[in-house]
Formats: C-alpha cells, structure tokens, sequence
C-alpha cells in the first residue's frame, strides 16, 4: 500500500455521521421538492399546448373547407355563400330515451345516466340500453384484481 493511503483515516465521530445524515435526507426531500414543482409546471403547460394546437387544427380545417367550397363553386360557376360561424347547420335531434330492462329502477337509470354525462364531460355520448348484467361464478372486482396482479411485466 501507499504510504499516503495508509494516513487516511475514517471519521467515525458522532458529529461527523449526524452531518452526513442530515445532508443526506436534505438533498433527496429538496430533489423530491424540485421534481414535484418541474410534474407541476408540466400539468399547467400541457392543457395550454393541447388547447392550441387543436385551435389551430380548427382554424386550418376551416380554411381547407372554406378552399374547397370555393373550388367547387368555381366548377360550378356559383357564387360562394359564407356561412355564419359557431351556427350547426341542423339542430341535433334529441337523443331516444334508453331502453331500460324491467326491475332496474329510474333512480339507477339517471344515476348511471349522470356517470356517463360526467365522465364524457356531458356531451357526446348517447345511453341506447341499460341492462342487467348476471354474473355467475367469481365476482367481477374480484377477477380484475386477479388479472391485473398476475399480469406479466
């Protein structure tokens, strides 16, 4: 061995180890603290970017549909009547009521009814039929469970 290793000595006092600790659990919650703050800003930016670039997939579709009525107008030797903006063309038709089987109650149809408009965000979506459903053999949550935890990485 080098006879400068062999001067080298561990610190082995208490003040010395206490330090290291305290650095220690210091840096990992303040890194922690960092990579909370950096998902955080991710979270408020990414809803702005979506937002914009679907705007702007918007304005370009109505451009390209507004190109193409005026090429086809063109073929057509007709003027090209500008449609009023945010105005549908046809009123959408209500939706049919669904068709429930017997012995579910209404309190469950509109509680299911208000699941879906929540999780669709309340439009978009139509409820064509509300049936039971008989389960036989081993409960549903049940087998989820089993699937998901035998599920292969």
């Amino acid at each position: 061995m080098s006879p400068i290793l062999m001067e080298i000595v561990a610190d082995r006092s208490a003040t010395f180890t206490a330090t290291v600790v305290i650095a220690g659990i210091s840096i990992v919650i303040t890194v922690l603290f960092l990579l909370i703050l950096i998902f955080m800003a991710f979270g408020a930016i990414a809803p702005k970017i979506e937002k914009s670039v679907s705007a702007r997939e918007k304005s370009k579709a109505e451009k390209k549909a507004a190109k193409n009525a005026a090429k086809a107008a063109e073929k057509n030797n007709k003027p090209v009547a500008s449609a009023p903006k945010n105005v549908p063309a046809v009123a959408p038709a209500p939706a049919p009521a669904p068709q429930v089987e017997p012995g579910i109650s209404g309190e469950v149809v509109a509680a299911i009814a208000a699941a879906v408009a929540q999780t669709t965000g309340g439009s978009g979506a139509v409820i064509r039929s509300i049936k039971k459903k008989n389960v036989s053999g081993r409960n549903p949550w049940a087998n989820a469970a089993n699937i998901e935890n035998t599920r292969p990485f």
